[in-house]
């Protein structure tokens, strides 16, 4: 029950930001739909795809470093204390509701661009499903697996942040250059353990992207399960920092 009040207060929280999100992102569609037969693809692609997955990906990421300092802030990181809840559970608590606000920014984002971008497209599309080009079960394969993968990267790089601010706090001073040397030192020593440790899972399956008659693609599966046990001991190593702090 308190994990899930919780949750709560963290989607209220951040559920301004992602509505004016979904605002400008429905605003930008329609303006690209509308300048889309003057602009060539690669721009349409940029502006209409990369920029807005670019954008939600850096809130989500800002979201994890604001939730706690505004907590520390306001004072009312105190009222943790009162929780049935260990701390690396109310870090969960948190990280879910951004990882579920974003989720939801991300369908919104790709609803409006079907509707609103595809239109001209969907007879080429249909072709493309009954022989050429790529098909429909490789568009999904190759679309679920980018989906998870950017998921986990944005995960990861929450948890940074969390970890980045709580180690802020464990001086009294020069807080800001203690958060940015957590920062860049962690994503540092990721970036230099990370081959070692996927060297050692080369019997893993590999990631495969295509089916069927078009051409298939295998990415070793290595680096992402690293990546993903990173993520669970960042999460218990933000937890027992933060019980430490708040003291729980």
């Amino acid at each position: 029950m308190a994990f899930r009040n919780l949750f709560r207060k963290e989607i209220k929280s951040v559920l301004p930001v992602y509505g004016i999100y979904a605002l400008a992102v429905m605003l930008l569609h329609m303006v690209v739909g509308y300048k889309q037969s003057s602009m060539d693809e690669d721009t349409v692609m940029v502006v209409s795809v990369l920029l807005p997955y670019l954008i939600v990906s850096l809130i989500a990421i800002g979201s994890a470093f604001y939730q706690l300092y505004f907590e520390w802030r306001t004072n009312s990181v105190y009222l943790l204390l009162s929780l049935p809840v260990r701390g690396w559970k109310v870090l969960a608590a948190k990280l879910t509701a951004s990882l579920a606000m974003l989720l939801a920014a991300i369908a919104w984002t790709s609803l409006c661009l079907v509707l609103l971008l595809m239109q001209s497209n969907w007879l080429k599309l249909a072709a493309n499903g009954d022989g050429e080009g790529l098909g429909w079960t490789t568009l999904l394969n190759v679309g679920v697996n980018i989906l998870w993968m950017y998921v986990l990267v944005v995960v990861f790089m929450m948890l940074i942040m969390q970890f980045t601010f709580l180690c802020g706090q464990l001086v009294s001073k020069f807080k800001w250059p203690v958060m940015v040397c957590a920062c860049f030192g962690t994503l540092w020593l990721v970036i230099r353990v990370t081959p070692l440790l996927a060297n050692l899972l080369q019997w893993t399956p590999d990631i495969v992207f295509g089916s069927g008659q078009d051409e298939v693609v295998y990415l070793h599966s290595g680096p992402f399960i690293v990546l993903l046990v990173l993520c669970v001991a960042l999460l218990l190593v933000n937890g027992r920092i933060f019980e430490k702090e708040v003291e729980v």
